[in-house]
């Protein structure tokens, strides 16, 4: 912009050309919003892209002089495609709080902001692109005739293909609208079948009576699964019990093929009774339908009487359901509390943080968010710890970090030797959590993102870190981020108790 002001050759268009009709006037035009308290500044932008053009559409010049005044004007004009934005105006911030209000409070993604300041040290490049959602910053005294072509290019670049993005969500959600309309037709279509299925119930219910005895036997494998299950979410749990719960997998296999025996049979009689109802349907006249009834109906005595139809309860298909649930649910439980147990048992041997981060990185953690992941290692000592149990934990901190951040989010993996304590901080630029939840994600099988994930991640890590005699903690803000810290103590070998896992390995490294 200097070489413009120093520039002796500027010509102005006549009263004829200024008043001239074009056809160019009529094209649409990109509005460019020119927030800035110097006439002068307005004046000379007006001037230096007084003839620019992009996709053969030139721009609308809007011009506001106070932060307050650009407000006014957001609210009325919703298609501003780029806003150059000054910072000290009316006050010193005035134009980073339009920047925030423009993102937080008009909620407008589109619309590109480039920061230009003559006073940098109000607003230091750094903290602004960190603190403010802001497309460019420049400082007044670098911003050439030519700097300036590039930056609206570049931002409307940008606001044509925000506003493209725009067009096809749209549409995809126009299809989506008539994708529920069809569900719907199917819906009514599976509700009309439905009624079919029901009508054959009762008539099959008709003929078969309620069972009068309960399944004492079923109903008391439903009681033995509820209380293991119950026993089997105890944390301090012996290894004497998982004895018992192994010793019960085994009789519940037993109570399993006994079950399923019994849904086989029950099968078997409804096919029957289907059989029975379509030879009904399809016998002619009123004889045949009574000797083939009689028939069919002397073969379903006889298979009921075979299979002690009436110790079978109608409750079957839900108690069946809950007992393989429940346990698959106790085996699960057992093979946590097992794996939890089986903390203190690992060998410590010399291990490398580092080494154990680069064989993780290997891994690509977060490839299917094609997440950014940054490494930051610093130089650390070779120290006793368990390896595999260490390995485990952060790769649960690292997960629980991807399911915080959008497709193509960061996460900054930094490992620092401080006071004699190894630091593994792990950050998600995600999403973040209310402070009210920090104090339950420790707890076994609490899950703040999905009812589909067990929830035994960040808890396994916590019960290494302190298997370690460490730590871990939670630093959070909503829609900012999440940094998870795991803190490990470098003992020397000198101060390892008799108690502690034994140790491997001839060259141990002492801090």
């Amino acid at each position: 912009m200097n070489d413009i002001l120093n520039d002796d050759t500027l010509c102005f268009a006549t009263e004829e050309e200024i008043t001239e009709s074009t056809p160019e006037e009529d094209q649409e035009k990109y509005k460019l919003l020119i927030v800035d308290d110097e006439q002068e500044i307005h004046s000379m932008t007006k001037l230096v892209l007084d003839g620019y053009r992009y996709m053969d559409n030139g721009l609308e010049f809007i011009s506001a002089f106070t932060g307050q005044e650009a407000r006014d004007i957001l609210l009325q004009e919703e298609d501003i495609a780029c806003c150059l934005l000054d910072v000290v105006m009316e006050t010193n911030h005035a134009g980073l709080e339009l920047a925030r209000y423009i993102r937080e409070e008009l909620f407008n993604k589109k619309i590109r902001i480039i920061l230009r300041t003559g006073q940098p040290g109000q607003a230091p490049e750094k903290d602004v692109i960190l603190n403010y959602d802001i497309n460019d910053y420049k400082q007044k005294t670098e911003l050439t005739d030519q700097k300036l072509y590039t930056s609206i290019t570049t931002a409307l670049r940008s606001y044509m293909h925000l506003c493209e993005l725009d067009d096809k969500n749209r549409e995809i959600n126009s299809k989506n609208i008539r994708l529920n309309d069809e569900i719907a037709r199917r819906i009514v279509a599976e509700s009309n079948l439905t009624k079919y299925n029901k009508t054959l119930e009762r008539l099959i219910e008709s003929k078969t009576k309620r069972i009068k005895e309960a399944l004492t036997a079923l109903e008391q494998v439903e009681r033995q699964l509820f209380t293991t299950q119950k026993a089997a979410i105890v944390s301090d749990v012996s290894t004497l019990a998982l004895e018992v719960f192994d010793k019960s997998n085994t009789a519940l296999d037993t109570y399993l093929h006994l079950m399923s025996d019994h849904r086989l049979q029950i099968k078997t009689l409804l096919e029957r009774y289907d059989a029975l109802e379509e030879d009904i349907a399809e016998q002619g006249d009123a004889q045949g339908v009574v000797d083939k009834a009689r028939t069919c109906i002397e073969d379903i005595r006889t298979l009921k009487q075979e299979m002690d139809f009436e110790s079978i309860t109608q409750r079957y298909p839900e108690i069946i359901d809950n007992a393989i649930i429940d346990c698959e649910k106790m085996s699960i439980a057992v093979s946590d509390v097992k794996r939890f147990i089986a903390i203190n048992d690992e060998i410590y041997e010399t291990i490398d943080i580092n080494q154990i981060i680069e064989t993780i990185r290997q891994k690509k953690p977060g490839k299917e968010k094609d997440a950014i992941v940054q490494y930051d290692l610093q130089s650390t000592p070779i120290v006793p710890m368990p390896r595999q149990n260490l390995t485990e934990a952060i790769e649960a901190i690292i997960e629980n970090s991807v399911h915080a951040i959008e497709p193509n989010g960061n996460i900054f993996i930094v490992t620092r030797y401080e006071a004699a304590n190894l630091y593994v901080h792990i950050t998600d630029v995600g999403i973040g959590m209310p402070q009210n939840q920090v104090s339950q994600i420790f707890t076994p099988y609490y899950s703040g993102w999905s009812e589909k994930k067990k929830g035994l991640g960040l808890s396994f890590a916590k019960s290494v870190a302190l298997s370690c005699e460490g730590d871990i903690s939670v630093t959070t803000a909503q829609n900012k981020g999440t940094t998870v810290t795991l803190k490990l103590p470098c003992k020397r070998l000198s101060e390892i108790e008799p108690g502690d896992a034994d140790m491997q390995g001839d060259d141990i490294q002492e801090v």
